[in-house]
């Protein structure tokens, strides 16, 4: 039997000592780590309660200043919208006071504050009923209310639409609950964009177009109440006190109506954020599955159709024509596909269905090719207009200096004469001068003078020069002497 030598046990002791050295510097770094983590994410250490209490309560009422500068911001989204101006529509949206009585509902109901929550619901229903009617009046006096795509995009809600408002929720509840952040709010406005569905709502009802009143109101109400649910969730997190009531029971009963009524706003929100994802997924698969399967020699794909409540993809190809065995492969593998269950495919030629085509072609893609073909036919005029200004400037020039040398060549050499008893003789003529580049026209005069010394003539000829050009109102002239 072999025994150790207490060298063996030595280097055995050694090694588990550096084991358990390694363990431990390993375990500190992690808590390291860990700890690094948890005060770079910490918000609870630096949020200031009352300061964030008293500025959601400051926001939530509608009244005074704030009412007229939520009409003043609704009249510009307004403009902004029906001129299909993106910089005007963000301005207005920078400068409206809509992020108060959002915030103000999830924060009463993360403190089970009842008097808040009242005045948040009654004060937002003042600033949709305000805003609406504001943008009612506009569009409805408006003579060029027409639908832009800045106010299409505001009627049909969108899983990104979604996202946008939850996480802008979060960060405006976020910036609140500490000093100095409040600027941020302006920023959330403006990325949950509350204002311009108020505004097309109004544009809905003034025009009687009720699909774009419900679909705005829609994106409204979706907004809104996931700002809401993300102040709400804040509030929660940070543990903000709660309002305390002297009785108990009423307590526990105006709690449960607020949870109550926050699970039924939450219902058909959440069911309508479901429907949105599995629109937005099925769209992006369809997507997908168009770019990679329908592929033939010869034909072009010149549009995609994605219709996720119909549950139908339309394919509009151009050039040769795909033979009805492809397009039936193309339709037995999308039908096998499990994302495409129930999914229908229809492939548009345009050999054999070139009305339908055409019938079927957006309005949006149709704009596109007019908005091109009238940008460039805008520069090619505005380029015309400016050679047209031009020639016409010197057009006005010539007749200008053709009426100013038109005066009586009698009347103009009695003066000259008078004015210079040496001139001997007087003539008056058009010279044109070319240096192969431009032409020009120039009066020419050739003046005779009386036997006078060199220096003498020399001063007349300087004289009258200059007193042919203010008399006869000309920019230059060509005077010829002779002896």
């Amino acid at each position: 039997m072999e025994t150790k030598k207490p060298n063996d046990n030595l280097e055995e002791a050694l090694i588990q000592e550096k084991e358990k050295v390694v363990k431990q510097e390993f375990k500190e770094f992690w808590q390291v780590a860990i700890d690094f983590v948890k005060e770079l994410f910490n918000i609870r250490k630096n949020s200031d309660k009352d300061f964030t209490r008293q500025i959601i309560l400051e926001n939530i009422p509608f009244r005074g200043h704030t009412a007229w500068l939520l009409i003043f911001s609704v009249m510009i989204a307004s403009v902004g919208l029906n001129a299909n101006s993106t910089p005007v529509v963000i301005g207005a949206m920078l400068i409206s006071p809509l992020m108060g009585p959002i915030m103000g509902a999830g924060f009463a109901i993360g403190t089970n504050d009842i008097d808040t929550f009242k005045k948040s619901g009654i004060n937002f229903l003042v600033m949709v009923t305000l805003s609406i009617l504001t943008s009612f009046i506009y569009f409805k006096i408006s003579p060029l209310a027409y639908e832009s795509s800045e106010l299409l995009a505001r009627t049909s809600p969108t899983f990104f639409d979604v996202m946008i408002a939850f996480f802008g929720g979060l960060a405006g509840i976020v910036a609140l609950t500490k000093k100095g952040f409040f600027n941020v709010i302006s920023g959330v406005a403006i990325a949950t964009a509350l204002m311009p569905p108020l505004c097309t709502a109004g544009f809905g009802l003034a025009t009687g177009n009720m699909h774009f009143f419900s679909g705005a109101m829609y994106l409204l109400l979706i907004n809104s109440f996931f700002i809401s649910l993300a102040t709400f969730l804040i509030i929660k997190y940070l543990h903000f006190p709660v309002a305390h009531y002297l009785n108990s029971a009423k307590r526990r009963r105006i709690s449960r109506f607020i949870y109550v009524l926050a699970v039924l706003v939450m219902i058909p929100s959440i069911m309508s954020f479901i429907k949105m994802y599995n629109e937005e997924i099925f769209k992006r698969s369809a997507a997908s599955f168009v770019e990679k399967h329908i592929k033939y020699e010869g034909a072009q794909i010149i549009k995609t159709q994605i219709n996720p409540q119909s549950k139908e993809v339309a394919v509009y190809l151009m050039g040769e024509i795909v033979p009805n065995e492809t397009i039936e492969q193309w339709q037995s593998r999308l039908q096998n596909h499990p994302d495409f269950k129930d999914a229908v495919l229809r492939i548009y030629q345009s050999a054999d269905n070139t009305r339908e085509i055409e019938q079927n072609l957006s309005e949006k893609l149709k704009q596109q090719i007019l908005d091109k073909l009238f940008k460039e036919n805008k520069e090619t005029i505005k380029n015309k207009d400016a050679q047209i200004k031009r020639l016409t400037a010197e057009l006005v020039k010539l007749k200008q200096q053709k009426e100013q040398s038109r005066l009586p060549f009698d009347q103009f050499s009695k003066e000259a004469k008078t004015i210079f008893p040496d001139i001997k003789e007087l003539s008056a003529g058009q010279l044109v001068n070319t240096d192969f580049k431009k032409h020009d026209t120039l009066p020419v005069f050739l003046v005779k003078w009386e036997k006078l010394p060199r220096y003498k003539r020399r001063r007349l000829e300087k004289t009258f020069y200059k007193w042919t050009k203010e008399r006869l109102h000309l920019d230059t002239l060509k005077l010829v002497s002779l002896p």
